[in-house]
């Protein structure tokens, strides 16, 4: 699985000391020493005054220590796509990136639209490297047709619904998000539009033309976010816009918070980064989802982190086996595998501070998945140990270190990147010791079991 040596991993009984970090928290911040026991976090003291001689202690002077990581997009891979990603090699990945909790997207084969796809992500998920919390399909089998049995699934835990793309019929939309609301559900769409590129390879745009491909105007996300939007208004349902990438939109989630519309957006962290010339060497690696658009696109994406518009920056973790993207720019799949990258991209990014950095990795995150339990949370104790420690002035790239994901669709390797997690800390258990696997965590099925808080 690994090109890394994994390390053993104490047990979560055993006492473990983070000592000497900065915390880095909503609140402000502080330099602490953790005491981590029985999965919790048993006391928060000034530096060098823990009392717990037994302790394992983790150096973290000079790193920032933070609540645990939560991506709300991530792809594992199982079931349907074992050759590119297992959810074993996933959440190995996700912890070596510092996230103590992923959102399992559903569109897998079969689709989790159903309970027994529920239970199979779970027995999958027992004894991962992180926590694994569920998003089942708006629509039985993501036809775009009827609804799923979405108060079965929130009765089972299920709190995210989304049929990982465009949801077309506003009708419908309508319907999920009157449903979803009762159950305490957030219903996820991408904005695009269908019969205006929205599956293109490229942004439309002086790029695309060079290139001789077809484009997706920004308006196809605008049209379609405007329209979800507009939907959730009506209803009042909670609505979250995945993975946006156009300045208007920006502009429009910013008018629909400003007006007290229930509405969240998130951003691939490669768009925080890239622009459509980036791809202009038809590298297929540099295919994305949606595609990447211009400079003024991208400065607006970083605006509203900033602002706190964008509520997540999200790894949009999307595994391919090697042989899909050896194909013509615009038959390859998009997606990149981002898990391991993501927060050193977003950390080290040049025009976001590190405390905006942790409020879309973490903090907010969190709070949309209904997950402070498994990351994201107070750092104080009696709360669960999920935590993360990095080095923000590590360098290091993927290639020198080593990958454990199983896919390799990724630009970044061998970028620099200049943030590293050293530690990560799940539900107790140490899972990464100076920026290596621990072995296995132990069993964190009941992180993944669903449960909210």
């Amino acid at each position: 699985m690994s090109e890394m040596t994994e390390q053993r991993s104490p047990d979560a009984s055993e006492p473990l000391l983070l000592a000497g970090g900065e915390i880095v928290e909503r609140t402000g911040r502080r330099h602490a020493d953790i005491t981590v026991l029985a999965g919790q976090i048993a006391s928060v003291d000034p530096p060098g005054t823990s009392r717990n001689g037994s302790a394992q202690v983790i150096d973290a002077a000079g790193c920032v220590v933070a609540s645990g990581l939560v991506d709300l997009f991530s792809r594992l891979g199982e079931p349907g796509n074992e050759e590119a990603e297992t959810v074993a090699t996933a959440t190995a990945a996700a912890a070596l990136g510092g996230f103590t909790a992923l959102l399992a997207q559903p569109d897998t084969d079969p689709p989790l639209d159903r309970l027994g796809q529920l239970a199979e992500l779970r027995r999958n998920a027992a004894g991962g490297h992180c926590a694994v919390v569920a998003a089942a399909t708006i629509t039985a089998d993501r036809a775009g047709e009827r609804l799923s049995p979405m108060a079965e699934l929130a009765d089972a835990g299920v709190r995210w619904f989304t049929d990982v793309g465009p949801l077309a019929d506003t009708g419908l939309l309508r319907r999920a998000l009157q449903y979803a609301g009762p159950l305490g559900g957030t219903v996820s769409v991408r904005p695009a539009t269908a019969h205006l590129g929205g599956t293109a390879a490229m942004a439309e745009g002086a790029v695309s033309a060079r290139m001789g491909l077809a484009g997706e105007p920004a308006t196809s996300e605008e049209l379609s976010a405007s329209a979800a939007i507009g939907v959730a208004r009506l209803t009042g349902g909670r609505l979250h816009l995945d993975r946006i990438s156009a300045a208007r939109t920006v502009e429009l989630v910013r008018a629909a918070k400003a007006e007290g519309i229930d509405v969240s957006a998130s951003v691939a962290a490669e768009h925080l980064l890239f622009v459509d010339a980036d791809a202009d060497s038809y590298d297929t690696l540099m295919r994305a989802e949606p595609p990447y658009r211009t400079a003024l696109d991208r400065a607006a994406l970083i605006a509203g982190v900033n602002d706190r518009t964008i509520d997540a920056v999200v790894s949009g973790h999307s595994p391919v086996p090697p042989q899909a993207k050896d194909l013509p720019f615009d038959e390859a799949p998009p997606g990149v595998a981002a898990l391991e990258t993501c927060a050193a991209l977003v950390l080290g990014h040049p025009d976001i501070s590190v405390e905006t950095a942790l409020d879309a990795l973490a903090w907010r995150p969190a709070e949309l998945a209904s997950a402070t339990h498994l990351g994201g949370g107070a750092i104080e104790p009696g709360q669960p140990a999920n935590l993360v420690v990095f080095d923000l002035d590590r360098p290091w790239t993927l290639a020198e270190r080593g990958s454990v994901s199983m896919a390799r669709n990724t630009p970044h390797r061998r970028r620099e990147l200049g943030a590293m997690a050293m530690t990560t800390v799940v539900g107790g258990h140490l899972v990464v010791a100076d920026g290596a696997l621990c072995g296995t965590a132990g069993t964190v099925a009941a992180l993944s079991a669903g449960n909210t808080r």
